[in-house]
């Protein structure tokens, strides 16, 4: 007996000696060779961020701010002289966002403007009844006190929101601007007098970008989380971008574009799901002007939830790999300066969309954990700890009042890079999941709403007799197909337990496999200095994919 397990120690013995030759000699070369890409990539996002972090502090402490670059008179009284004042469309687009879409629509009324002036389109694709009954309602309200304001509701969402403008320029006529806001947006009375001033008096300027503020963001971990990083976005990339001529984007919302600018580059277009960030360049190439004012914002609402959250990062990192695949010729064959074009595939595309996914998830959560086993195996120091403080920092700073939740900023992003990597190579393969479009679920809790309309049920909202115009009939609505549309706007999410909460494989197998490295670092290597954060890691991953973070305040 004992000669037999002595036979099995030593084959055991051997099998470790072979297998540690084999890491050696074929797997270890080849994981020295990844991390060695991922941590030069690395350093090219961590160069990309001091450079803009350089930038937006210059231009913050500097005396000018580089907006004042462009001329932009202020208009007159809009009550004393309308006619001095251009005609401006306000397009509200939305689809089956009833918590949100009565109170965009009071903003946009109660923008200062000539009314005479003035044209506001709801650009409503919503499926759901009630989002329909409360839009309808709200337009026929508006609409009996004279505004110029018209409910377009599409029984299709081809094209989703591109499809939607596309349709809606058809009633535009003689407009020469116009602003968009999406349904969570609200903006203050003063937006257009403080934006459109920029197109009138520059006539290359093709639209105006104002900066988001944020309602809900004390709400969550996650929303704080969301802060910190669409901050530094905004008020550092966008404006460090706009301050040194380079290529920003238009956001989507809370702007003001030239329609004739829209129609130089093509119109809108629905072959990405960034149709914002696709009419901006294919502006930019035709040699138009951006102009991005720091100091002029618009309130709108932080995903509150993890599913919505979600669903939303993957069009965000998805969407511009499908147009940088589908556009890269034409930067390239474009007048832009030649630096610009480089500046266009090396950074923005290259190194903001693209390589700081695969650092994120290739070399941070996947090469860091499977080093653990494979020690002889060198990781740069630099990589593994400079870089991340240097990105935090340079990123937390545009948020000052959320200091204290770094630390879960970092894990957190860390968490969500296995949805923005796959998303990425979705959109940069041209598989048919990048092009889906799910609407970012819209809690409201912000809106302040009437007391006596919230206690009322469907029926009030339908209006009571000789409330509503003749000219804008109401739909009779079955509760049933109220229940059924009320289902239909809510995202589908891959597996709910039977305590209703939603769970997501994927995070939890990753928070499995981080947690295991962790464990054979301290067991094996005797590693604490990987095991602490590899431990911290799961915990951010299995919170994802138990749907935690929305939960914990």
């Amino acid at each position: 007996m004992k000669k037999h397990m002595d036979t099995a120690k030593g084959h055991l013995v051997v099998a470790m000696v072979k297998g540690r030759e084999v890491r050696i000699n074929f797997f270890s070369p080849v994981l020295q060779l990844l991390v060695g890409v991922t941590a030069f990539l690395s350093s090219l996002v961590a160069a990309d961020r001091l450079f803009h972090f350089y930038v937006a502090l210059y231009w913050r402490f500097s005396k000018k701010r580089p907006e004042e670059a462009f001329e932009a008179n202020p208009l007159p009284d809009p009550a004393a002289c309308s006619q001095a004042f251009p005609k401006v469309v306000v397009q509200i687009p939305m689809f089956n966002e009833k918590e949100v879409c009565e109170q965009v629509i009071d903003a946009c009324c109660n923008l200062i403007w000539p009314s005479d002036r003035l044209y506001i389109q709801v650009l409503d694709d919503s499926t759901c009844p009630i989002t329909r009954s409360r839009v309808i309602k709200k337009v026929a309200e508006k609409v009996a006190l004279g505004i110029h304001i018209e409910d377009r509701w599409r029984s299709n969402r081809q094209g989703y929101k591109a499809g939607a403008m596309i349709e809606a320029e058809k009633a535009l006529g003689d407009y020469e601007f116009t602003a968009i806001f999406d349904a969570d947006f609200s903006p203050e009375p003063g937006f257009l007098l403080k934006t459109i001033p920029y197109l009138i008096d520059n006539p290359r300027a093709a639209f105006v970008q104002a900066r988001w503020v944020f309602a809900n963001a004390d709400e969550s971990v996650l929303t704080r989380v969301q802060e910190i990083s669409l901050n530094y976005h905004l008020k550092c990339e966008q404006y460090a971008r706009f301050a040194t001529g380079n290529f920003f984007n238009f956001n989507g919302t809370a702007g003001v574009w030239r329609l004739s600018a829209i129609k130089d580059a093509g119109g809108w277009n629905n072959r990405t799901t960034v149709e914002d960030m696709d009419l901006s360049l294919r502006a930019y190439v035709r040699g138009w002007k951006f102009i991005f004012l720091n100091d002029v914002t618009c309130v709108n609402e932080i995903p509150s939830t993890y599913a919505a959250f979600r669903h939303q990062q993957h069009r965000w990192s998805g969407g511009p790999m499908q147009l940088w695949r589908k556009a890269m010729d034409q930067v390239w064959e474009s007048e832009i300066p030649l630096v610009q074009k480089i500046y266009l595939n090396c950074f923005f595309f290259g190194t903001r969309l693209f390589a700081t996914h695969i650092v994120s998830f290739v070399f941070y959560c996947t090469l860091v954990p499977i080093c653990v086993v494979a020690p002889e195996v060198t990781i740069p120091y630099w990589a593994l700890v400079y870089v991340p403080i240097l990105v935090t920092i340079s990123t937390v700073a545009f948020t000052p009042r959320s200091w204290l939740y770094a630390i879960p900023f970092v894990l957190f992003e860390n968490a969500m890079s296995i949805v923005k990597f796959s998303a990425m190579v979705s959109g940069i393969l041209g598989l048919s999941t990048a092009h889906s479009w799910v609407v970012t679920q819209k809690l409201g809790n912000w809106v302040q709403t009437d007391a006596a309309t919230a206690k009322t049920g469907l029926a009030k909202y339908l209006g009571k007799a000789g409330a509503i115009p003749h000219s804008l009939s109401l739909p009779v609505i079955s509760e049933s197909l109220v229940k059924q549309g009320a289902e239909k706007t809510q995202p589908k999410n891959p597996k709910s337990s039977r305590f209703n909460r939603t769970i997501y494989k994927r995070e939890l197998g990753m928070a499995a496999f981080i947690f295991g490295a962790g464990i054979y670092a301290i067991f094996v290597e005797d590693r604490w200095d990987y095991s602490i954060f590899l431990f911290l890691q799961s915990i951010a991953f299995a919170m994802f994919g138990l749907n935690f973070v929305d939960r914990t305040n």
